[in-house]
């Protein structure tokens, strides 16, 4: 009998072990080998020929950075003046049915989210519906014990809320969290006693629950909830008709499975439940809907160039220093000399989006009236983005071609 309740004790420890570091243990098993299939499986979408040369050449970046990415899919869109001038995909949205992805496959966009959630924010501050500088204490009268954070420093990651943690919970790791939250509010409730980093506005810490709480005051001003917000506000005058939030329980077509990838083997990713982080890195696109948000912020049709200019501006601290990320509200805001073998430096607002079994990058070229998508069915490597590797060239090639028609047109005048 002894030995028996020994036995027993030691698998309920395993047991507790498994649970507590589940990612880890998972990731040791079920890998299968990635088919060369994958690489074999294209999809056209929209084609401009205007641009036949560019896009033929991004098609071989492409099939290149497929291999070197190992992803199970892969997919693009690029806007020039309001318009989809190229999309296009690669691989499988669902290898063990094999499902090709094409330009309606929808991917886990990470903290894409986080640049579309500002475009909600915008069309608040349009109507004065919210302020920059109210409180979140004064929208939802959470954090009552906190010094106040003000909308412009949750949206700018300049508040002192924590991100993710390890903490005691089933897998200890809140990034893996795989329990669903029935509001946004509840999600709050998660860190809203936790210590600040530092007091508001004295530093930067980028933390998807910023944008957590971020929406639960968008949520109180508004009167309805975060995702109503958003299909209002942002995805039907977009006619973004393919961006939803990932809901674990709910049946979405044409949704990507999400994959782990790792020297041509593959296996399908963890299963979590992004319901406490809608805002902040919850949400499904396309690149073909990517590209119309990007291009929201190319003309003063949807929100006007004012409030353009206050959500893409990096901010600064209270010392007056522009924080180390170039970070505004929802967009990094850069000037990159990996463009045009260096020539000049080319203006760039940008979000790259991290997730469990995805990863997406929303790039806008303002000075060539150009947005650039693309979208992986993959998780990321830690501590690295690839997918500036992938645009970048591709990037490149649409900018020197916008300037040889510009060089053309100004001949022929």
């Amino acid at each position: 009998m002894r030995k028996l309740s020994c036995l027993l004790g030691l698998f309920g420890l395993g047991w507790l072990l498994y649970c507590l570091f589940q990612p880890i243990v998972d990731w040791h098993f079920g890998w299968n080998k990635l088919p060369e299939s994958v690489f074999n499986q294209h999809f056209e979408g929209a084609y401009d020929n205007t641009y036949a040369e560019p896009i033929a050449k991004s098609k071989a970046v492409l099939l290149e950075a497929h291999h070197k990415s190992q992803a199970p899919s892969l997919s693009i869109a690029v806007a020039i003046g309001g318009n989809t001038v190229w999309s296009y995909s690669s691989g499988f949205e669902n290898i063990e049915e094999l499902v090709p992805a094409d330009t309606s496959t929808r991917y886990r966009i990470g903290s894409v989210s986080k640049a579309i959630t500002s475009l909600g924010l915008a069309r608040l501050l349009q109507t004065n519906t919210i302020s920059l500088d109210s409180s979140i204490q004064y929208y939802t009268g959470m954090f009552s014990e906190k010094p106040k954070i003000t909308v412009k420093q949750l949206a700018s990651h300049q508040s002192g809320i924590r991100n993710y943690r390890a903490r005691l919970s089933f897998p200890i790791w809140e990034y893996y969290r795989n329990e669903e939250f029935a509001s946004v509010e509840e999600s709050i409730s998660d860190f809203e006693n936790d210590d600040l980093l530092f007091e508001p506005g004295e530093d930067f810490a980028y933390s998807t629950y910023n944008y957590t709480a971020l929406s639960y005051a968008m949520e109180s001003v508004s009167g309805v909830d975060y995702l109503t917000i958003m299909n209002q506000e942002v995805f039907i005058p977009l006619k973004m008709q393919s961006t939803q939030a990932d809901k674990k329980n709910s049946s979405i077509s044409n949704r990507a499975v999400p994959y782990f990838s790792n020297e041509k083997l593959y296996k399908p990713a963890l299963d979590v439940n992004l319901s406490n982080k809608w805002a902040g890195g919850g949400l499904l696109s396309t690149p073909s809907d990517l590209v119309r948000a990007g291009n929201a912020l190319l003309d003063s049709a949807f929100i006007s160039s004012k409030v353009i200019q206050i959500i893409t501006t990096p901010q600064r601290l209270n010392n007056g220093d522009i924080n180390n990320q170039n970070y505004a509200l929802g967009w990094r805001h850069d000037y990159s000399d990996r463009y045009l073998d260096g020539a000049k430096k080319v203006e760039i607002i940008h979000h790259g989006g991290m997730a469990v079994g995805g990863l997406a990058l929303l790039a806008i070229y303002p000075e060539y009236n150009m947005t650039v998508a693309l979208t992986v069915n993959k998780s990321g490597q830690e501590g690295r983005f690839e997918l500036f590797d992938y645009a970048v060239p591709i990037a490149n090639l649409f900018i020197t071609e916008l300037k040889e028609i510009n060089r053309s047109t100004i001949l022929l005048h």
